[in-house]
């Protein structure tokens, strides 16, 4: 029999009942498209994960000493540049929460003492304005420079250059307002706002440090910075006190956590699609009931076994195909209508082939039972039965 007339019978057979056809193609359909969707949504997360981590730079490490008793000071950072090949820039950050105010409205504020080196170190524009000076730094000037959440919030969006925040009733003039950046593991600064680190240190009646940030030259370098920090700051405050976190290897540990979550939707919503196989084989095994006659006239005007048997076989993968194509297309609608909602998505050419493939396998090993139970058939039974 050749390909062309084996599918010509396949699809007649296929046609002569459409509507249960099309209700077996449903598991299958609702199977790819939700691989896809599903899919999508993980592969968007990563996408995003990477996105966030980039614009920061993937070669920004941190450092802090974690003790009851000890914590860094700026004198500990004294030459650090000299000790540790390969670092670019260092900056000490200080926390501060005061009582923020401005015309009646007030919070909890999130104020972050740094260095005027903040912009380049993280990768941050500004929106308007401007950041402040090493000289301002040095004479503790209370300037600040405000996120860009926090601009909406206290100023709906209108410019606040030259306006006056009050953190614990003493005014601060705006100088700057950040770029919008959006939120990066709850470190977000767009809620934030920054002073020089000698104002809040005067402030918080401390040199004490929270968290140093430092560039190295460059990724191939983050390495050899990471090992050495940790020696040097090791010798001095003891193993289990210092941290040293890179940006590098918090973005490959998010990465791995964001494909084995990738992996399990694909695999929860490929487990519908296994439904829809052993619905395909039910439907196959009716079909082969229903014509029992048909069979036995086919093997008695000369039709082989392996005929009959390719036959269901065909009919099987066809319907999963159908089913795993329609599924394609609907999967990249999904994926494209939960992106306009909110979570951003993207789709992977790699999962939509997977799927299909999928799909037409399922039709393959779903129908070789009925199809191997067809072409058994003795001709001489097959035509006695009602």
């Amino acid at each position: 029999m050749k390909l062309s007339d084996l599918f010509g019978v396949s699809l007649r057979g296929l046609s002569a009942n459409k509507m249960r056809s099309a209700l077996t193609m449903l598991g299958v359909i609702i199977g790819v498209a939700s691989v896809i969707a599903l899919v999508s949504v993980g592969e968007g997360a990563r996408q995003e994960v990477v996105a966030n981590f980039e614009s920061i730079g993937t070669n920004i490490l941190k450092l802090y000493v974690q003790r009851w008793d000890a914590r860094l000071t700026v004198e500990d950072l004294a030459g650090l540049k000299e000790r540790v090949p390969g670092i670019d820039m260092v900056m000490p950050s200080v926390g501060w929460w005061p009582q923020v105010t401005y015309e009646g409205k007030e919070r909890w504020g999130e104020i972050m003492g740094v260095t005027e080196v903040f912009p380049e170190i993280r990768s941050h524009e500004l929106y308007c304005g401007r950041f402040f000076t090493a000289v301002e730094d040095e004479i503790a000037r209370p300037v600040v420079v405000i996120g860009w959440q926090v601009m909406q919030e206290f100023f709906a969006g209108r410019d606040p250059v030259g306006k006056y925040l009050y953190f614990d009733r003493e005014p601060f003039e705006i100088i700057g307002v950040l770029e919008e950046k959006g939120e990066n593991l709850g470190e977000g600064v767009d809620r934030m706002m920054f002073v020089p680190i000698t104002v809040a240190e005067k402030r918080r009646g401390t040199n004490k440090l929270d968290t140093v940030y430092i560039k190295a030259q460059d990724q191939e370098s983050v390495p050899a910075v990471e090992l050495t920090l940790k020696r040097i700051f090791e010798a001095k405050y003891g193993e289990d006190s210092v941290y040293v976190w890179s940006q590098q290897s918090m973005l490959e540990e998010l990465q791995k956590s964001t494909r084995t979550m990738t992996l399990m939707l694909g695999a929860i919503a490929g487990v519908s699609l296994l439904v829809g196989g052993i619905g395909v084989m039910n439907i196959m095994l009716v079909a082969v009931t229903e014509r029992t006659r048909e069979i036995g006239l086919r093997k008695a005007l000369g039709a082989k076994r392996s005929h009959i048997l390719l036959q269901f076989l065909v009919e099987s993968a066809l319907l999963c195909s159908l089913g795993g194509l329609i599924g394609v297309f609907l999967g990249i609608g999904g994926s494209q209508l939960v992106a306009k909602l909110g979570p951003k998505t993207a789709i992977s050419p790699a999962s939509i082939v997977i799927a299909f493939s999928f799909s037409v396998l399922v039709g393959f090993i779903f129908g070789v039972y009925p199809a191997m139970r067809a072409g058994s058939l003795e001709p001489v039974e097959a035509l006695r039965s009602e």
